[in-house]
Formats: C-alpha cells, sequence, structure tokens
C-alpha cells in the first residue's frame, strides 16, 4: 500500500512540475501578430507611390528583430508601443520597434546609462580643438 501511495505522489509531483513548465513556457511574451496589408497597400496612383514589396520585406525584418529582442522590453512599454504602432486603422512593426527603442533610450538618458552621450554642453566629436 506504501508503494502506491509513493508513485501516486510521485506522480502528482511530476504532473504538477510539467505543468509548471509549461506554465513558463506559455507565459514567454510573444511579439503580437500585426496585419501590415494597410500600412503596405498603395493609397492611389500618384507620383509617389509605396513599393509594397519593400514595405513588406522592411516589416518582416522589423517583426524577425523584435522577435529576438521582444522580451528585452518592459511589458508596460510593449503595451503602449503596441497600441500606439496600431493605431488609425494600420499596423506597423517598423513603428513598433522604433517606439520600444525610443522608450528604452529615453529611459537610459534618464537613468544616466547614456554611453557617453551628454545631454548638456556641445557635442564630443573626437576633433581636438
Amino acid at each position: 500500500m506504501k508503494i502506491r501511495a509513493i508513485s501516486v505522489s510521485t506522480i502528482a509531483v511530476l504532473a504538477g512540475v510539467t505543468l509548471s513548465l509549461a506554465g513558463a513556457v506559455a507565459a514567454e511574451p510573444q511579439v503580437p501578430r500585426l496585419d501590415v496589408t494597410p500600412t503596405c497597400r498603395p493609397l492611389d496612383k500618384g507620383e509617389l507611390q509605396l513599393d509594397e514589396k519593400r514595405c513588406r520585406e522592411s516589416e518582416n525584418e522589423a517583426r524577425e528583430q523584435l522577435v529576438r529582442v521582444w522580451s528585452s522590453f518592459p511589458a508596460a512599454d510593449r503595451a503602449e508601443c503596441t497600441t500606439a504602432a496600431t493605431m488609425g486603422g494600420t499596423a506597423s512593426y517598423v513603428e513598433l520597434i522604433t517606439c520600444l527603442e525610443m522608450k528604452r533610450n529615453v529611459a537610459e538618458l534618464s537613468n544616466g546609462s547614456n554611453n557617453g552621450i551628454s545631454g548638456t554642453g556641445p557635442a564630443r566629436t573626437g576633433r581636438k580643438r
């Protein structure tokens, strides 16, 4: 009888571990799926013709980059930038990653982690005066 109790408890523990691991994988933040078709569709046949193929390539490249770095951005920034990048009936991964990078850069400057960039005084060009 004790052997069966140990087996059942072992199975319960293994099941719990499996579920918690599955939950951790499922909880990994995912880049949202955006419909970039309206963004890349030419508005008219006027003088400034949008290259739909190049637009889609740029959007795909931006999405691939987002997949690599998505979890490195704070959840609040991801949510805010996703909203901004999908306003007005169009959606853009290029706008989304630009928003995230700008928020990150502003936060770094605010925290003093500006990598040598100074917000005051003349810009340093590396030239001697």
